[in-house]
């Protein structure tokens, strides 16, 4: 169980959700919050390589969702303080593939997407 999900559902570059989810995880790991984050719906394109952000105005967050999956490698020997899940049926509802995702998180099921969510103390949802 973790004490803190941050669940991302919105798209990276249509609203400033995602940068807030982002710096919302990166406050809870420096404060050594055990936390899960879980890209779901519109969220998991977040974890798509090689993102276009077009004319949007946006600045990318690929740099930021890589730094994020980093850590929680890094942690991953300290006690799992960070875990990053993706949704199956969103992936395969937004028609991403696995060889246009970056690696090192864990892709859950219904039944694990509700297990991640609800086992947790408190929950943001971006």
């Amino acid at each position: 169980m973790s004490e803190l999900c941050i669940l991302v559902r919105t798209a990276p570059y249509s609203k400033i959700n995602v940068a807030e989810a982002v710096r919302h995880i990166n406050g809870a790991v420096n404060n050594n919050v055990k936390t899960s984050v879980v890209f779901a719906d519109d969220g998991v394109y977040c974890l798509k390589d090689n993102q276009d952000m077009g004319v949007s105005g946006f600045t990318s967050i690929s740099a930021a969702v890589k730094q994020i999956i980093g850590t929680a490698k890094m942690l991953e020997d300290e006690g799992d303080t960070l875990k990053i899940y993706t949704h199956k049926g969103s992936l395969e509802k937004c028609g991403i593939g696995a060889d246009k995702m970056l690696s090192g998180f864990e892709v859950v099921d219904d039944k694990g997407f509700a297990k991640v969510v609800g086992s947790a103390k408190t929950l943001m949802i971006f």
